[in-house]
């Protein structure tokens, strides 16, 4: 069990250091960040890390930096740059490096590192939830198409995630001695793979097979519409996990706990369009169980 750390940005880092991906690499290529490093080998040298971390809120402010972009990926972004800023044996060599020629930029390199063993590895990062559509799946096939699972906003999709990162974000990094012209010393990357993390969430009450290569999550995910809540098993407390802010859950408060109806009452006050995540009380952080509501006429409206 991981031990209680005072500030957040410690709790998602924690959250970051030992959850699981989405996929192995069946789809895509897939490597840890800390792949082979001491801190994989022995975790208690990570948790220790994180505990110095915690009670040093300078050192925490200095390594995360601040940044005007509030998005759930530029901030899971810069967690992992604290996080391998720290790894004894990890050295980042560039982060957000843009490949441009001219006035054209042809995009942008998430990470590059020199890892444990001493590969130099381009690393895309991402942070993301889907949502599984169960009407969309045919019942002849035993995995689901990634094209079924859907974000908060429907306009994303996993299939298209895959996609982008395969013929596009990935093979940037071979153009890196041609375009990234401020950074002529770096060495061209051994290999580029992807980092996802974030949740896929089946329905609530109709389930579908798991995409092909998709990891077992840490604990259950579910998601459902407003009016579905009724049917939530009274199985656990629940609590609500602030807007956006969807990597380690809270501590509980003593004697917190949600029901169905109020649960529904907090999904309304969001609106339709804004989903509420909510995570079991009574479980610890890791294993929490987690219920992702959307708007009743999500994926439409």
């Amino acid at each position: 069990m991981l031990p209680v750390f005072a500030h957040a940005s410690v709790r998602d880092m924690a959250w970051i250091a030992f959850s699981p991906p989405l996929l192995n690499d069946q789809l895509l290529p897939m490597r840890d960040p800390l792949q082979g490093s001491a801190w994989r080998d022995d975790p208690e040298q990570l948790l220790h890390a994180l505990q110095t971390l915690d009670q040093d809120p300078a050192a925490l402010d200095a390594l995360l930096g601040e940044s005007p972009d509030r998005r759930l990926g530029n901030y899971y972004e810069r967690l992992w740059h604290a996080l391998l800023s720290l790894a004894p044996d990890t050295r980042i060599l560039a982060h957000n490096l843009a490949l441009r020629d001219g006035a054209h930029t042809y995009g942008e390199l998430d990470l590059i590192i020199e890892a444990a063993d001493g590969a130099v590895v381009h690393l895309e990062l991402a942070i993301k939830f889907y949502l599984a559509r169960p009407e969309l799946h045919s019942t002849d096939n035993a995995v689901s198409d990634p094209a079924i699972w859907r974000g908060v906003d429907p306009r994303d999709n996993l299939a298209s995630k895959l996609q982008r990162l395969r013929e596009h974000q990935l093979p940037l990094a071979a153009r890196l001695p041609e375009l990234a012209t401020a950074h002529r010393a770096l060495p061209l990357p051994d290999c580029s793979a992807a980092w996802l993390q974030g949740g896929l969430f089946q329905h609530l009450l109709r389930q579908v097979p798991p995409v092909e290569g998709q990891q077992p999550p840490a604990a259950p995910l579910h998601w459902c519409h407003q009016h579905e809540l009724k049917s939530l098993a009274r199985t656990h407390r629940w609590q609500p996990m602030a807007h956006k802010a969807w990597l380690m859950p809270p501590e509980p408060e003593y004697g917190a706990g949600l029901d169905a109806q109020q649960m529904g009452r907090i999904s309304e006050r969001a609106g339709e369009r804004r989903a509420v995540m909510f995570c079991t009380a009574d479980q610890p952080p890791l294993a929490s169980e987690r219920l992702l509501c959307v708007g009743n006429n999500w994926p439409n409206g």
